[in-house]
């Protein structure tokens, strides 16, 4: 699917994850280092050489923050600045840096034109030399192989983090769903029996006041249990954190940047306070639901837009991505799914519907929320 010629720009000016952005300095540190070692032992550097020097390494550092086209602008000065300069050994590094990092990021193709294109330079400098050939040769292999096994090795710790925190947000959400069960168990059939009885009771003996001594001790008994269970119900929703839409966007949003995708909030600072407790669970639900299907359908390096708003009594939620040429393979497939989703929330008389438009994928969401109601129906 092609893009528009503006998110082509963006895309290629969008700056790598801070990991890269260190690595290319270090490499230009490196770089650095070695020709100033290196000419120690040699031909000092003229001062020619030392500007190019200083521009490669410097281009090199920047390069990251630019993203793609600061990749292409860096290989552009070296290839220009090599036919000015043969004395240089080391600048070639930040070429297979590069070669290296659009392997990581799957640009194969254009990380095999490039060390192409390196090999050719380096032939049409040097000539028919074939040690040195081979040896151009031999390095853009191992590049291809430390691109690979890289590119294998941070998949795999992407796929742990992401394994890890959806188990972390499984895990609190089963826990909150427990104590919450519980405490609804407890005080909706013993807590309510025991008042029933002791209701019962008192009105026998209203009713009956020869029978009000041998009432009077199971009246206190049940009694004496409703007081004794109060405290537990109490502990166990005091324990059990209370549900937030804000805390549902921060675990999604920790979810989709271990998938190297961003998530955009447009909401109110204070919509947990506006939104009943039940439209909260609603809305939490539909975030987690509609990012994990953003992780596995969005195209990577983008940006995954959410917008909430409260609008006549509803909780309106849209969540927007970008859709990749194809599922991604590293995303889990354990979701509630889209169709079971708009079941949930037609059973709370709400209302979900999705569609595909201009290459994004947008989800829409109106939940109701019956303390804005019920508030309203009190003015």
């Amino acid at each position: 699917m092609l893009g528009t010629p503006s998110s082509f720009f963006l895309d290629a000016v969008r700056p790598y994850p801070r990991g890269f952005r260190l690595a290319y300095l270090l490499m230009s540190v490196s770089i650095v280092f070695l020709e100033v070692v290196f000419h120690a032992f040699s031909a000092p550097l003229g001062i020619h050489d030392i500007l190019i020097l200083v521009t490669l390494c410097v281009m090199l550092s920047v390069a990251p923050w630019l993203g793609f086209a600061g990749d292409l602008l860096y290989v552009a000065v070296f290839a220009a600045m090599g036919a000015f300069s043969s004395s240089l050994a080391f600048p070639s590094l930040g070429v297979f840096l590069v070669a290296v990092v659009w392997i990581i990021r799957r640009w194969t193709g254009r990380a095999a034109l490039l060390l192409t294109g390196y090999i050719l330079l380096m032939f049409w400098q040097n000539g028919v030399e074939f040690f040195r050939f081979a040896s151009d040769i031999l390095l853009s292999s191992v590049t291809c192989a430390v691109g690979f096994v890289l590119r294998k090795f941070m998949d795999g710790a992407e796929r742990s983090r992401w394994e890890l925190e959806e188990s972390r947000m499984q895990s609190a959400r089963a826990t909150e769903v427990v104590r919450a069960k519980l405490a609804a168990g407890l005080h909706d059939t013993i807590a309510r029996d025991l008042a029933r009885i002791s209701i019962s009771l008192e009105s026998l003996a209203a009713s009956h006041p020869d029978l009000a001594d041998e009432v009077a001790p199971i009246v206190n008994l049940a009694h004496d249990s409703s007081r004794r269970l109060r405290p537990m119900i109490t502990e166990l929703n005091f324990d059990a954190p209370d549900p937030s839409l804000m805390a549902a966007v921060k675990e999604s949003r920790l979810m989709l940047q271990s998938g190297k995708l961003e998530l955009g909030a447009h909401m109110p600072d204070d919509i947990d306070g506006r939104l009943s407790r039940q439209a909260i669970l609603m809305g939490s639900l539909f975030v987690r639901e509609a990012a994990t299907n953003a992780m596995k359908y969005a195209r990577r390096g983008t940006t995954v837009d959410l917008f909430a708003e409260i609008v006549d009594g509803e909780l309106s939620l849209t969540m927007a991505n970008e859709i990749g040429n194809k599922p991604s393979d590293d995303a889990l497939a354990g979701g509630y799914g889209l169709m079971n989703l708009k079941s949930r929330i037609e059973s709370e008389r709400g209302r979900l519907s999705f569609i595909s438009r201009s290459g994004r994928w947008i989800i829409n969401a109106a939940i109701p929320n019956p303390k804005i109601q019920e508030e309203e129906g009190l003015r």
